[in-house]
């Protein structure tokens, strides 16, 4: 009998399929046979922004979609198989953005400069960085 191991080779052509502001779907296809040393029953996805923590998931499909992402941001993605001896090594990475999103915050001290009988001047602080969600092309003032 030979000896099973954990798959020493890794899934192939890793495809971005869609994105939006806080998800990224993927599909690959799976390990040539020679490398699979078993039977394969699953997938692992590890995916980070740089120099963040490493999310893994596991899925039984060769496609996947990473949920909860954050907008605006650059992602690094690898696959590797699962046999019911291990996991195999991961993929070379794949980097992906996910898309822009509405602003999650609004401008901050927003101050009345001047009034007159028929105008109203405004100033304000912008939105975050890390609440905009992409480049900030105008706003809306509102009044009553």
């Amino acid at each position: 009998t030979t000896l099973q191991t954990a798959p020493s080779g890794t899934p192939q052509e890793i495809t971005i399929l869609d994105t939006t502001s806080t998800e990224i779907t993927l599909q690959w296809r799976e390990v040539p046979c020679i490398e699979r040393n078993g039977v394969i029953i699953g997938y692992t996805v590890r995916y980070s922004i740089s120099g963040s923590n490493i999310t893994l998931r596991n899925y039984s499909d060769t496609a996947a979609t990473l949920v909860e992402l954050i907008p605006l941001t650059n992602y690094s993605i690898e696959v590797a198989a699962v046999n019911i001896n291990g996991t195999g090594p991961f993929s070379t990475p794949v980097y992906m953005r996910t898309d822009g999103d509405t602003p999650s915050g609004t401008p901050r001290e927003i101050t009345i400069l001047d009034t007159t009988s028929t105008e109203i001047t405004l100033q304000w602080r912008e939105v975050p960085c890390i609440e905009r969600n992409g480049d900030i092309i105008g706003y809306t003032v509102r009044y009553s």
